[in-house]
C-alpha cells in the first residue's frame, strides 16, 4: 500500500508540470538583415600621419556614418546618386571612383548652421553660406553585404567680425555628422523597403 501511495503522487505530480515550463520544440528563424549598422570612428583628413598638435588634430576630424547593406556596391553608389539628385540639393564637383563617390553640396547660412559646428568661430563671423565635402566610400564584404561610409568635410563663408583680422572669407569646420547620417538613413529605408 505505501507502494502505491508513492506511485500515486509520482504519477500526480508528473501530471501537473505545465507546458509552459517547457521550451517550444522550434523556434521560428530570424528574419534575414538586409542592413547593419557599423562602426565608423572618425577619421583624420591629415593623410601624413596623426598630428601632434591636439588642437590641430581636433579640427582635421571627419565624421563618418557607417552601415552595412545588402547589394553590390554599384547598387548602391546608384542609389545614393539618385537620392541626392531627387532631393534637388545644390551639389557639383563630381568625381565617381571605383570604391566610391565624392561631391560637394553647397550650402546655404542656414544648412551651414545645421551641418557644421561653429567652434571657436561662433560669435566672430557672419556666415553667408558654405559648402560640404561629401565623400561616399564603399566596399564589398562577406555575405553579399557592402560596407558604406560617408564622411564630410565642411567650409564655411563668411565674413570676420575682426576688421583687424588678417582677410578671409573660407574656414575649416567640423561637421555635426547630421548631413552623413541623413545618406546612411535613406540607404538603409531603401534596402529595408525591397523586401
Amino acid at each position: 500500500m505505501h507502494q502505491f501511495t508513492f506511485a500515486l503522487l509520482l504519477i500526480v505530480s508528473l501530471l501537473n508540470v505545465t507546458p509552459a515550463a517547457q521550451e517550444p520544440a522550434e523556434k521560428p528563424s530570424p528574419a534575414l538583415a538586409l542592413s547593419r549598422s557599423c562602426s565608423a570612428q572618425p577619421s583624420s583628413s591629415d593623410h601624413k600621419g596623426k598630428p601632434k598638435n591636439k588642437a590641430v588634430r581636433d579640427s582635421k576630424q571627419l565624421f563618418s556614418a557607417c552601415l552595412e547593406a545588402k547589394g553590390s556596391p554599384l547598387e548602391i553608389q546608384e542609389f545614393l546618386q539618385s537620392y541626392v539628385r531627387a532631393q534637388g540639393w545644390r551639389f557639383g564637383e563630381e568625381k565617381i571612383v571605383a570604391d566610391g563617390w565624392m561631391f560637394a553640396r553647397y550650402l546655404d547660412k542656414g544648412e551651414l548652421l545645421q551641418f557644421a559646428k561653429e567652434g571657436i568661430f561662433a560669435g566672430r563671423v557672419n556666415w553667408t553660406e558654405g559648402r560640404a565635402l561629401v565623400q561616399v566610400t564603399t566596399r564589398e564584404i562577406d555575405g553579399g553585404f557592402t560596407r558604406v561610409e560617408v564622411s564630410a568635410r565642411m567650409q564655411g563663408i563668411g565674413q570676420n567680425v575682426d576688421r583687424f583680422a588678417p582677410p578671409r572669407d573660407t574656414w575649416e569646420l567640423d561637421s555635426t555628422g547630421v548631413l552623413e547620417k541623413s545618406l546612411v538613413d535613406a540607404l538603409d529605408a531603401h534596402v529595408k523597403s525591397l523586401h
